[in-house]
């Protein structure tokens, strides 16, 4: 691999989470603290770095030039599995964490801002290290699916009411996997998956327009970008073959996707303190989510079959996302932010299964932003995500009647210098 691309996906997978706090699908329901704390009202309302991320027209309205350092720290209040072998568990991975940053500069003399950002998109899993296993006795059942972003783009602002904006992506995935990888019997071998990824390039372009002083409407269309995982290596438990463990050098999963995306929004300054956001998103799940295809070949044992394949189906719908926020002047330095986001989940109940967590649907959100000293700035935010179950019989696995549950709560927190 070129010095280049592994300095680059080292930097990605340092801001990629240790499981995946995804809320909205694969994506999550923000990106910086302020996006976060209104619930991610943000098309509208894009004003920080993370517009590369929300609404790349949003960096026009940086003033000279921005630096933001975005963390972020989440905990399973109840994210569970539950199945007719008598599981009844919670993950083991109860703690996410994950970062991000971005820069913004204007050109001085003409009406153009420029950026660059890192962002923790997304992604999808959960670990469970002791489970009851269909085929007795006990074994790890994990995934972790991880998408982020290395996003360049800019804004151009005609005249005072209109602006224009694009970002171009380097979009990162990748994914490790163990399904009960000790246990080996006739007619299933356990397995493990460590390190097939993608990069793939993924654009995004937005406007906002102002048709009157206290009122912003946004838009915003980010292309679809599929991410066909390969490389790493998979290694299958073949004991009951009498071929013990066995490594496959040439791994490959497609039919993992990020959905082309189409969002409104609308910001309302109704009076001098109080500012109200509304983000209208619609998500194609439906194309980017119909079936993966895992296959393995190459094996280090010549009497091992040649190639392992595996299909399942996904069927994944489409999605709308609502976002309502709102930003309250205190005084001159201090704002409070607060939100709901509601997004459907779209996982259909009978493809749902224990690697990925019942998606919420339901979020609150508050957050406060102070003006410190100098030009810096600090903004905190809280997201609570209300409680799902999903009570579900999928015919592709082994469980019987089985029940996800999901309920975080997440920290989130950002540095910022004007």
């Amino acid at each position: 691999m070129p010095t280049w691309r592994v300095t680059f996906v080292v930097s990605l997978v340092w801001l990629l989470p240790s499981t995946a706090l995804a809320t909205n699908g694969l994506n999550m329901i923000g990106f910086g603290a302020e996006s976060v704390a209104m619930g991610g009202a943000d098309v509208a309302v894009a004003r920080d770095t993370s517009a590369l991320n929300t609404n790349p027209a949003g960096l026009s309205n940086i003033g000279n030039q921005a630096l933001d350092l975005f963390s972020a720290v989440a905990y399973a209040l109840d994210v569970s599995h539950a199945d007719s072998f008598g599981n009844d568990a919670p993950v083991d991975n109860k703690f996410i964490g994950l970062g991000g940053m971005g820069y913004a500069r204007r050109f001085e003399g003409i009406p153009l801002v420029v950026g660059i950002g890192l962002f923790a998109q997304g992604g999808a899993g959960s670990v469970y290290k002791d489970l009851a296993t269909p085929f007795g006795g006990r074994d790890e059942l994990s995934s972790l699916f991880r998408v982020a972003k290395l996003s360049f783009g800019g804004a151009w602002q005609p005249d005072e009411r209109l602006s224009l904006g694009a970002s171009l992506a380097l979009v990162y995935g990748d994914i490790q996997q163990k399904v009960f990888p000790q246990t080996s019997v006739a007619g299933f071998s356990g397995y493990k998956i460590e390190g097939p990824h993608a990069l793939k390039p993924g654009l995004k372009i937005g406007a906002q327009y102002q048709p009157r002083p206290d009122l912003t409407l946004g838009a915003t269309y980010t292309t679809a970008t599929d991410l066909p995982l390969a490389g790493g290596s998979l290694t299958a438990n073949l004991s009951a073959q009498g071929l013990g463990k066995v490594t496959y050098s040439d791994v490959r999963l497609i039919g993992l996707s990020l959905p082309q995306e189409v969002a409104l929004g609308l910001a309302w300054q109704v009076n001098e303190p109080l500012l109200l956001a509304f983000k209208l998103d619609w998500l194609d799940w439906s194309d980017a989510l119909k079936s993966s295809r895992l296959a393995a070949s190459n094996p280090d044992n010549r009497a091992a079959p040649a190639e392992i394949v595996g299909v399942s189906t996904l069927n994944w719908r489409d999605q709308y996302v609502l976002a309502l926020g709102m930003d309250y002047a205190l005084d001159a330095r201090t704002h409070l932010l607060g939100g709901y986001n509601f997004g459907r989940n779209p996982i259909p109940a009978e493809h749902t299964q224990p690697l990925l967590a019942a998606t919420a649907e339901h979020h609150l959100t508050f957050g406060v932003e102070r003006l410190g000293e100098g030009d810096w700035r600090e903004t905190f935010a809280v997201e609570y995500q209300l409680g799902n179950t999903v009570r579900y019989v999928n015919p592709e696995l082994p469980f019987g009647a089985s029940e996800e549950r999901n309920r975080h709560v997440a920290l989130y927190f950002m540095l910022s210098r004007r």
